[in-house]
């Protein structure tokens, strides 16, 4: 479904002006401009597990136990740093999914709709809803071929998830001028503003060191996709994301071979989408140390409900019959 992308990439500024309302005016959010420039993570080898002691947990053949293998060194004390795991971070994971306020004037079909996908959960497929993600999912497994270790994985299985949230757009970053950036960006707010606070402590506490949670992040939702390659020791060209469906219909979340596309150009501040992601870690280096920060990577976008739009009121023009000059 999606095009293979560089795993390891850097942050954008994940910040809203302000929550739209359902209400919304159209705005240039094709090439608006997040703040601060982002670039590929060059260091791909550089400390290999960034010293963060992420353990792998897997089943035992013989005995069914759990054994933890550790990729970073001991500590003074020779104890194994603890496994960084989902429960590990949010023992206690909001139960509220949906605020009221945020589907008020919806159609009951439209709600309930909402309700299935914001606690669907599919193990044999590897997709968990945002405010229901696998307790024991943890980073993947250091690997020569297709490594998983930036990337968070199934233990059981060592295969990423795939996240999914219904949200609202806020903000979009695809194009410069007319031509795909690099880096393209997508801000949403969820339906819950509890679900919102919890993704960001999720960020701030998988990241190594822990980082600090401002209000601004508890608000919204940053995802960011690669639009570039590589074709051998050179950047390719920019293709912009096209990975786009229209599942507005009910019963038309099936196969993603039957899902109808959407234009992304079509899409528009306050439409309600349900954004696929996985969540990702890579290097960056401040003040000449190394950290491990985390964040969200599209995957697909799918529409399921288009906002209602505010027209501008057009002042100063009227019209004059029978004019023709």
């Amino acid at each position: 479904m999606t095009k293979a992308k560089n795993d390891t990439v850097h942050e954008r500024d994940n910040n809203a002006d302000a929550r739209p309302s359902k209400k919304a005016k159209i705005i240039d959010t094709g090439d608006e401009h997040n703040d601060g420039e982002a670039t590929k993570d060059s260091e791909v080898a550089l400390q290999q597990e960034e010293n963060e002691g992420t353990s792998v947990t897997s089943n035992s053949p013989a005995t069914g136990t759990s054994k933890s293998a550790s990729t970073a060194g001991k500590r003074g004390s020779g104890a194994l740093q603890p496994t960084l795991s989902i429960r590990s971070v949010l023992p206690n994971p909001t139960k509220c999914l949906i605020d009221e306020t945020e589907v008020e004037g919806l159609e009951e079909t439209l709600i309930s709709r909402i309700q299935k996908l914001s606690e669907y959960t599919n193990a044999r497929a590897n997709i968990y809803a945002l405010g229901k993600l696998l307790p024991t999912a943890t980073w993947g497994q250091y690997k020569l071929i297709n490594d998983h270790s930036k990337v968070l994985c199934d233990p059981t299985t060592g295969e990423p998830l795939t996240i999914w949230t219904v949200s609202q757009i806020a903000r979009m970053w695809f194009t410069k001028s007319g031509v795909p950036e690099n880096q393209a960006s997508l801000t949403i707010m969820p339906l819950s503003k509890s679900l919102s606070q919890q993704s960001a402590t999720l960020l701030a506490k998988m990241s190594n060191p822990v980082l600090n949670i401002n209000e601004q992040s508890t608000q919204v939702i940053c995802a960011i996709k690669w639009q570039n390659g590589k074709q051998s020791d050179r950047e390719a060209e920019a293709i912009l994301f096209d990975t786009v469906y229209d599942v507005q219909a009910e019963g038309s979340l099936k196969t993603y071979s039957e899902w109808p596309l959407w234009n992304l150009a079509d899409l528009k501040t306050g439409d309600l989408i349900l954004l696929e992601m996985k969540m990702t870690r890579y290097s960056k280096k401040l003040e000449d140390k190394w950290h491990s920060c985390v964040q969200y990577e599209m995957i697909a976008i799918s529409l399921l409900d288009i906002s209602e739009i505010v027209e501008e009121e057009t002042q100063g023009i009227c019209q004059i019959d029978g004019l023709a000059i």
